[in-house]
């Protein structure tokens, strides 16, 4: 590994070798890499990796051997993938060469302003970030990025490079909609909590506001000026933030949350508590058998470290050296990185549901097949046993008349005959009085008696 710029350096064996015996995951974990770039690298080297099913089957002891892709190419070529590490050290650098680059004062515009205006001033911007480019200011980071298309990629990194904190600007839509929803939660909640037999459990208005359940009001205020920054970034390059301050990328869905660090102190006694205490107390004296009263040990109290979470492990917080307010272009990123994650696994679990469709499809068609090769051969059978009738009665009839008894007359013949006729499926006669037989049915349901009597009864 190159220490200097955490560069991890592996063979494409070597990187091959690593992701069938660890997974791609195990991969990134080993070496500090981020998942969907890790990915985007397999492909970009044409180096083939495991699915998650064949993860799942392995574990179950089935024989995953016939599933293995080999590596094709020259083994010995080497890959770089940027640790999580190196883009963040090369996003603080570039943020700091690019504030030491002349700033023209800029000024707020009523809202009056038209839009042709402001549409210049878009423009004058986007030069400027375009000669940033040009002098060197943004330069190429290794892995970041790399599944976008070149120009969507330049663009996204220069917005994210140039992200700052804009105090004087308007709170954006979303983000004053969730805020009218915390007020009005908050005054339901206190109207209800006047009431004489409140709980917490029965009484709580519905509707709770999550996203900052878990952030005191100092660390909302700051979440909130965060939030407005990158989701006002995230607008001017195409994509959209939802009501529930989800935002939808492409075709897929980031969802983050946000929380504060708590410290653990001892529990200092309030007066109700030391009163209970006391009462407790006294009631042991006079031999009674009070339960005691349930006082914690310890309080959480809020920190002000703030951190927004992408995903379960995976989260960008304050550090002793930055803060979040310094790292929005880190935060950028890690939203089109984490749309790419949901991607892959969303054309993953499309692709099986896919699979598992193909798969019904294919069992459906073959009971249906099934069904009619049973239901040919049954019909096949059937036939056969009127042939075989038919058979018998030509034999019958030629047996009779070389006995030259008296029922060999001629007009017998011909009716008998005619009769042979009728049961044989592949004359298959119509009969003046009987119609013509359904060969193809079973033999309880083309027996004479029971024809005859069914239409009697239905007549």
């Amino acid at each position: 590994m190159e220490s200097k710029i955490e560069i991890v350096k592996l063979s494409r064996k070597q990187l091959y070798d690593d992701v069938w015996q660890l997974s791609v995951a195990g991969v990134a974990r080993k070496y500090n890499l981020d998942y969907s770039r890790l990915i985007s690298s397999c492909k970009e080297a044409e180096i083939p990796y495991p699915s998650s099913g064949y993860w799942t089957r392995k574990n179950r002891g089935k024989d995953v051997s016939l599933e293995i892709i080999p590596l094709e190419g020259d083994e010995s070529l080497y890959v770089k993938l940027a640790t999580n590490n190196s883009v963040v050290r090369r996003i603080k650098k570039i943020k700091s060469e690019t504030d030491n680059v002349e700033k023209k004062p800029v000024r707020d515009f009523p809202e009056e302003v038209s839009s042709a205006v402001k549409e210049s001033i878009n423009d004058s911007v986007g030069v400027v970030l375009e000669e940033n480019k040009k002098e060197k200011i943004i330069p190429e980071l290794i892995g970041v990025l790399d599944f976008l298309e070149q120009d969507e990629r330049e663009r996204v990194l220069a917005v994210a490079y140039s992200l700052r904190i804009n105090e004087n600007a308007r709170l954006h839509k979303a983000l004053v909609q969730y805020k009218k929803r915390i007020a009005d939660h908050d005054a339901r909640l206190k109207k209800v909590q006047r009431q004489a037999y409140y709980t917490p459990h029965y009484n709580k208005p519905d509707n709770e506001w999550e996203f900052f359940k878990d952030v005191s009001e100092k660390g909302t205020a700051r979440f909130m000026a965060i939030l407005d920054a990158v989701f006002k970034a995230v607008e001017k390059l195409g994509e959209t933030v939802n009501d529930d301050l989800s935002i939808k990328i492409k075709n897929d869905v980031v969802r983050i949350r946000v929380a504060e660090a708590e410290d653990t102190i001892k529990h200092e006694l309030t007066k109700k508590e030391a009163q209970e205490l006391i009462q407790y107390e006294d009631n042991i004296k006079q031999n009674k058998h009070p339960s005691k009263p349930r006082i914690r040990q310890y309080d959480y109290v809020y920190n002000g470290r703030i951190r927004i979470i992408f995903g379960e492990k995976n989260y960008i917080r304050d550090s002793e050296k930055e803060k979040l307010e310094d790292r929005l272009g880190d935060i950028l990123i890690k939203l089109y990185e984490r749309s790419e994650e949901n991607r892959i696994a969303r054309e993953r679990r499309e692709e099986e549901q896919r699979k598992r469709e193909e798969e019904a499809r294919k069992q459906e068609e073959l009971r249906k097949r099934k069904e009619l090769e049973i239901a040919h051969t049954i019909e096949l059978v059937n036939k056969a046993d009127d042939y075989r009738i038919a058979s018998d009665i030509r034999a019958y009839i030629d047996a009779v008349a070389e006995s030259g008894s008296e029922e060999a007359m001629s007009e017998w013949i011909e009716w008998a005959r005619r009769k042979a006729d009728w049961y044989d499926p592949t004359i298959a006669r119509n009969d003046e009085y009987l119609g013509r037989r359904e060969h193809g049915k079973s033999k309880d349901e083309k027996d004479l008696e029971t024809v005859s009597a069914r239409r009697i009864w239905n007549w």
